[in-house]
């Protein structure tokens, strides 16, 4: 037996399985209203707040008691409150709206003093002879949220992709000069090509590191108990230089991470400390109670520096691509550690925190 046809002889019901108008009562609709999942506020024509639903606890952290009887201003943020009476204002003595009251989207104030960012659907009703204003209130503070930090990735995206094309030009055009000359002045061909290459291995590193950062993404893949020590001296091996100095602070723990991208993750921290630091640079990696650290003896971090140290492209060297720092927070962030940087008492220092040791 079908859903329509149990329906059917049941006093709620009529002939076809619909409900009978009228059948239910107002309790029903009223416990609807009362755990909705959208807050529901009303108010009176001097903004006073005549009906709260259950759901302003979860939106706004009030009990529906603590808000009857109060100003709506106490759920709003303080620089909103002038224009609301003003429109209120407006509304009642001409009728006219002075902004849609369908899904708008405004803050709100919560009780510890937080915004809670809502989509508001407003409705006018007459009751006992008075004008009440109803809003309908979604809590839309992840989507917010959510298009804020997609909107910040895009200008970031926007700024690294006109860093690279910047960059990836001016040796170009370099190399593009010292071919015209060759085929000029073949006489100095043996200095120009040594001048070309150079520009043509700038070129390859910049493409390099272009590719490692739009690879790394913001996931990781399997993670495993990887030995601090031994992954320290690997990137070492490929990033460090003969009259440089690395200094493993006593006995280092495991770490589970991605191997292959924390291998990447100190690659970039032992360049960055050769390239600012010197050829002779000293590096020491030891540990913290939640992590480890890097630091060098180089002229260590400008404090106009810190703020746009881990931006896409941001460098304070003339030879530096910018993008070895973004690296390093991007592999960090997809494994859950922080990183904070700073001027320690060598050099420069690298700290990462909330890191799994064993």
């Amino acid at each position: 037996m079908s859903d329509a046809e149990e329906r059917v002889g049941s006093p709620m019901f009529d002939e076809s399985g619909n409900v009978e108008p009228g059948v239910l009562d107002k309790d029903f609709f009223e416990v609807l209203v009362e755990n909705g999942s959208d807050a529901i506020v009303s108010i009176d024509e001097q903004s006073r707040i005549l009906f709260a639903n259950r759901s302003v606890e979860r939106v706004f952290g009030y009990e529906p008691e603590e808000l009857v009887g109060e100003p709506l201003t106490k759920i709003m943020p303080e620089r909103f409150r002038d224009a609301h009476h003003a429109a209120i204002d407006a509304y009642l003595e001409t009728g006219e709206r002075t902004l849609d009251w369908q899904n708008v989207e405004l803050p709100a104030r919560h009780k510890d003093g937080h915004e809670v960012q809502l989509s508001i659907t407003f409705e006018e009703h007459h009751y006992d002879g008075r004008r009440v204003f109803s809003g309908i209130m979604r809590d839309i503070t992840e989507r917010v949220e959510r298009e804020r930090e997609l909107q910040r990735q895009n200008e970031q995206l926007e700024r690294f992709a006109s860093n690279v094309s910047h960059d990836l030009r001016d040796p170009l055009q370099t190399a593009k000069a010292d071919v015209a000359i060759l085929e000029s002045q073949p006489d100095d061909g043996d200095e120009l090509l040594a001048e070309l290459d150079d520009t043509l291995d700038r070129m390859d590193e910049l493409i390099e590191d272009v590719l490692t950062l739009a690879k790394q993404g913001e996931s990781i893949g399997d993670t495993a108990r990887v030995p601090l020590e031994r992954v320290v001296k690997d990137a070492w091996r490929t990033a460090g230089t003969d009259a440089a100095t690395l200094d493993v602070e006593g006995d280092l723990l495991a770490v589970k991470a991605d191997r292959e991208r924390f291998e990447t993750l100190l690659q970039n921290l032992f360049r960055n400390a050769v390239e600012h630091g010197g050829d002779d640079v000293t590096v020491r990696v030891g540990l913290l109670d939640d992590g480890f650290y890097v630091e060098d003896d180089g002229p260590g971090i400008p404090a106009d520096a810190l703020d746009d140290l881990f931006a896409y492209g941001f460098t304070t060297s003339d030879t530096g691509t910018g993008f070895g720092l973004s690296i390093v927070e991007q592999i960090a962030d997809a494994h859950g550690w922080s990183v904070e940087a700073s001027t320690g008492e060598r050099g420069a220092r690298f700290e990462f925190h909330d890191v799994t040791m064993s």
